[in-house]
């Protein structure tokens, strides 16, 4: 019963968080779906020197721009692997 509640409350938060950050993107996009990437691709080539000092740029928009989205992929990661790991674990009290 508590695994089945478990698994409502993840898959409820998840839904809402989607909704949440869909929105998000619509509203820093003006509802298009598409991003201009020639504009996107003009500020990294202009500004990535100066706001992170790198003469790489690869490394410097992986170090300044996509250091936290990385780390959030990799605790969402950990997350997903424990919540696997607790919900196949069978219960040992019910025998």
């Amino acid at each position: 019963m508590i695994k089945e509640i478990f698994i409502v409350i993840m898959l409820s938060t998840i839904l809402v968080t989607f909704t949440i950050s869909s929105n998000e993107i619509k509203k820093l996009t003006n509802g298009h779906s598409n991003i201009n990437t020639s504009e996107s691709k003009r500020y990294y080539l202009k500004n990535t020197l100066k706001e992170t000092g790198s003469q790489n740029i690869v490394t410097g928009i992986y170090l300044e721009y996509r250091l936290f989205d990385s780390i959030f992929e990799a605790g969402i990661l950990l997350i997903t692997a424990t919540g696997i790991i607790f919900i196949s674990k069978k219960d040992e009290t019910l025998d």
